[in-house]
């Protein structure tokens, strides 16, 4: 019912499209009926008493129904496509501020591939649902109740009796419907599983080629395959058979209502023309109650869609204080701090007091908290304890405004398909060219030949090295207050390594620096190390000490 009550929430926005998608309904239906009128006076006045200027009159009268009912099928389709392709282009605008605003601790929950299904393939599925299942409901009925009104005129004994069959269509609906509607769901959750299984291998291909892992890659894929055409016949099944109960249950009526009106033609209780009038509306209404009731049945099945959208819609947000951040005046304070993720302590009870402009080394084995520690510092972890920039509690200050003043070098480069330039301009948008070449110069960006260099998606067509300089280039660019480097020089070689370092620890003299690294020549330049181990600080002071210490742990 929450379902419901969202999706017609919707809706409200757009009732003036719905109004007048209802108009052009409207006169699609007087159109129809109004044709199952003029036979009538075909059958009667035509074709038996054989009348030329009833002919002409008629012909006139199909004619102009006809025309009302194709200029309200124009209407109605037109409206009701218009308001179908606003509201899944506002809910797919909807989801995707929401995913690049959501928390990062419940974002990374999510595998890229449901995600990625959620945002494309139930969107169209949500499409399909107000753009062809839900007017069904409010379209077709309106002729529905039009033909009736001419199957009661004729004979209203008869309609009466047809409407005891009506329970047999409510039955076909809350069953074919149900069924339709768990396949559904569950074609969308392994059509994710696919799409991430597909994400894998082309994130990984090299690694999957140097192992000769194509059999198990593509069992894999395989078994997420025959998952999806498993679901996707049970729903096709499920689909087909209520079309196939809806057009065997049409014909049964319509050969009852045959037998029961030739009959009454030949005793002389019916004319020829009452009952050829009959039956085309009786022929005109099977197709709307048809749809009607498969459109019943599609909007049940779709009902589950609408969750996994509202999930993403009610993805956890991150919160943001008031404070606005004007940059490191004195330092970063940090107490009792503890991190978890789920029940897995992370971090615990670290203690640390950072200088402005104190140049910070943290080495540590895989896995000991490093990463975790600059994620929490740099915000976008949920921490227990304390930590504050000149005394200001992180969680109070205003998160744009202190992303502004703080640059991250993350493990993973981001490159995204596009120019070099475009790349760049993230960091900065309003970026000179020259203020971008110098960026590049520091990071020894030599590839570089053109700031419009094409790059493709995740820097496919540069070396680990290049993605690293290319990424540290937007650092420069920026210019943060707060620099927080994992791992910067690790896919470089050491020449290029040593004058990215010089450049970094000059460039940033007078910043604040925090770096991560395995290589120890990367913090042998700077001011103080902490060494991690299992989620706390077990050693700090001068870097050749503390490398020392590493060493014989």
């Amino acid at each position: 019912m929450d379902n419901v009550k969202w999706f017609f929430s919707r809706l409200k926005p757009y009732w003036y499209l719905i109004l007048l998608a209802l108009l052009g309904s409207l006169l699609e239906s007087v159109g129809t009926t109004g044709i199952s009128l003029v036979v009538k006076n075909l059958v009667n006045n035509v074709f038996l008493v054989k009348d030329y200027q009833e002919l002409i009159k008629v012909v006139l009268f199909l004619l102009t129904f006809a025309f009302l009912n194709q200029l309200g099928n124009f209407l109605a389709s037109i409206f009701i496509n218009l308001y179908s392709e606003l509201e899944v282009k506002k809910t797919r605008k909807e989801v995707f501020n929401k995913l690049l605003k959501a928390e990062y601790s419940a974002l990374s929950k999510n595998a890229s591939g449901d995600i990625i299904t959620r945002l494309i393939s139930d969107m169209q599925t949500y499409r399909s649902l107000l753009g062809e299942h839900l007017p069904k409901l409010f379209r077709d009925p309106i002729t529905v109740v039009a033909l009736l009104g001419v199957l009661f005129y004729r004979d209203w004994l008869l309609t009466t009796l047809l409407g005891v069959l009506l329970p047999l269509l409510g039955f076909a609906v809350r069953y074919f419907g149900h069924k339709k509607g768990k396949y559904i769901r569950r074609l969308q959750e392994n059509v994710g599983m696919m799409t991430q299984s597909l994400t894998n291998v082309l994130r990984g291909y090299e690694n999957i080629k140097m192992f000769s892992s194509e059999k198990e890659f593509l069992r894999w894929f395989e078994n997420f395959n025959e998952r999806v055409f498993r679901a996707s016949m049970k729903s096709i099944l499920y689909s087909t058979a209520n079309s196939v109960f809806n057009y065997a249950f049409g014909y049964l009526v319509v050969s009852v209502i045959i037998l029961y009106g030739g009959i009454r033609v030949i005793q002389g209780d019916l004319t020829p023309g009452d009952f050829v009038s009959y039956i085309t509306a009786l022929f005109l209404i099977h197709q709307p109650i048809t749809e009607v009731q498969k459109g019943l049945m599609e909007v049940r099945a779709s009902i589950p869609i609408l969750t996994r959208i509202r999930e993403l819609l009610h993805i956890p947000q991150e919160t943001s204080g008031d404070i606005t951040f004007q940059g490191l005046k004195e330092g970063i304070s940090i107490r009792d701090l503890s991190i978890r993720l789920g029940q897995e302590i992370l971090l615990k009870g670290i203690n640390l007091q950072i200088k402005k402009g104190e140049k910070i080394g943290i080495i540590g084995h895989t896995g000991s908290g490093k990463t975790t520690f600059l994620r929490a510092l740099a915000g976008l972890l949920q921490y227990d304890g304390s930590i504050k920039y000149d005394d200001v509690e992180l969680k109070e200050i205003n998160r744009e405004s202190f992303r502004r003043h703080i640059g991250f070098f993350t493990q993973q480069p981001f490159i995204f398909a596009g120019s070099v330039r475009e790349n760049l301009l993230i960091a900065k948008p309003d970026a000179s060219e020259e203020e971008m070449k110098k960026a590049l110069e520091l990071s020894v960006c030599d590839f570089v030949k053109s700031l419009d260099d094409p790059l493709e998606e995740g820097g496919r067509n540069l070396s680990g090295g290049e993605m690293q300089r290319l990424t540290l280039a937007r650092l420069f660019l920026k210019n943060p207050d707060i620099i927080f480097l994992d791992e910067v020089t690790s896919a470089m070689d050491v020449k290029t390594e040593q004058i990215v370092l010089k450049n970094i620890f000059e460039f940033f003299k007078d910043k604040t620096i925090i770096l991560v690294a395995h290589r120890f020549s990367n913090i042998l330049l700077c001011d103080r190390v902490l060494a991690f181990k299992e989620g706390r600080i077990a050693s700090q002071g001068k870097p050749q000490e503390v490398i020392k210490f590493f060493l014989q742990q």
